[in-house]
């Protein structure tokens, strides 16, 4: 791969004031990665927490539990749990996309207040879920789109009862194993041992990583790596993970209120970002962020071609999502091929 895409990640950090950045390009299959800042090339196997990112593999999961065992995706989640105190109306398709009228926990002011002041001691899960839903109905079910990290611990509890396994043990026979990740797994406790990529959180006083418990995030996180995770997209749009009907389904998209350059519209699939007419081509993937780290991935299945993936983390908290960075790598990788 006739590219460095290093230059404009080192303005990247500089510009937000982040110590240090990794990439992963990936043409056809072919991962290349690159780093930036004191990040250096003995950390581009160190693992990170992938946040949101995790999102898209809940929704595989979903999706092979689907293949196993009939689809479910437009089953109310009522009916496989009766005694929930969501909307009955709800389906599990919504929950997955975001349009299920969940409200969400992670914006609100008292757990941003408590995760800051004792990273360590998290709320419970039934807490988590309380504050999170406190706000729901949004709007009733199908109406409208609205973010919802509950929404996603309810699929956790959806995966775990459909296949009578841990979460994350299910992920790993199902996904991790076959794909072939071997420096990805469930995020279940603190990293004492400061294996991890360093990362900086600036309301976290000193090292955040082994003070940050993973009870803080209900709808479940992996740990990864840039390689780890564009392998994932690639072999999931290779159709190697789930089946080609099945990443059709994944692929079906609703509107999003977020703004982007016209004339692209933000839209969100199963557990997929996605960009509608995005001038780049056609792409999905998905962003996460949380204590430490900033995180984005995209998979373009047919970039001028050939698979392309980029997946990227600044190891830095901070407000929002690095899409602007992505799109000037791909346009800098696509002018020079």
């Amino acid at each position: 791969m006739n590219f460095d895409p290093s230059p404009m990640l080192r303005a990247a950090i500089l510009k937000a004031g982040c110590k240090g950045g990794l990439v992963a390009l990936s043409k056809n299959r072919a991962i290349q990665t690159f780093s930036a800042g004191l990040l250096s090339g003995t950390d581009h196997s160190r693992p990170y927490y992938i946040y949101s990112i995790s999102k898209s593999f809940t929704a595989v999961a979903i999706i092979k539990l689907c293949e196993e065992q009939g689809d479910f995706l437009d089953e109310t989640f009522s009916s496989i749990f009766p005694k929930t105190l969501i909307p009955h109306a709800i389906t599990v398709r919504q929950l997955l996309n975001h349009t299920s009228g969940l409200s969400d926990y992670f914006s609100a002011r008292e757990y941003q207040d408590a995760l800051r002041s004792h990273p360590g001691k998290p709320w419970s899960y039934k807490r988590l879920m309380e504050v999170g839903l406190r706000n729901t109905p949004l709007f009733p079910p199908g109406a409208g789109w609205a973010y919802s990290n509950p929404a996603y611990g309810l699929l956790r509890e959806l995966i775990e009862q459909k296949s009578q396994m841990n979460y994350y043990a299910f992920l790993q026979k199902t996904i991790l194993d076959p794909v072939g990740m071997p420096n990805t797994r469930g995020f279940i406790e603190p990293d004492f041992d400061l294996t991890l990529l360093e990362g900086e959180d600036p309301s976290i006083e000193g090292d955040f990583r082994p003070q940050y418990s993973p009870g803080w995030i209900a709808t479940g996180s992996l740990i990864s790596t840039v390689s780890d995770v564009a392998h994932f997209y690639d072999t999931l749009f290779a159709g190697k993970l789930i089946s080609i009907e099945s990443l059709r389904e994944m692929k079906k998209t609703v509107s999003v209120p977020y703004p982007l350059p016209p004339p692209t519209q933000a839209t969100y699939g199963l557990g997929l970002m996605h960009g509608h007419n995005d001038p780049l081509g056609e792409a999905y993937g998905h962003g996460g962020g949380g204590p430490g780290y900033t995180t984005y991935a995209r998979h373009y299945p047919a970039l001028k071609g050939y698979s392309f993936t980029i997946s990227l983390v600044l190891n830095k908290t901070l407000p929002s999502t690095p899409f602007d960075l992505a799109d000037e790598i791909v346009r800098a990788y696509i002018a020079k091929n």
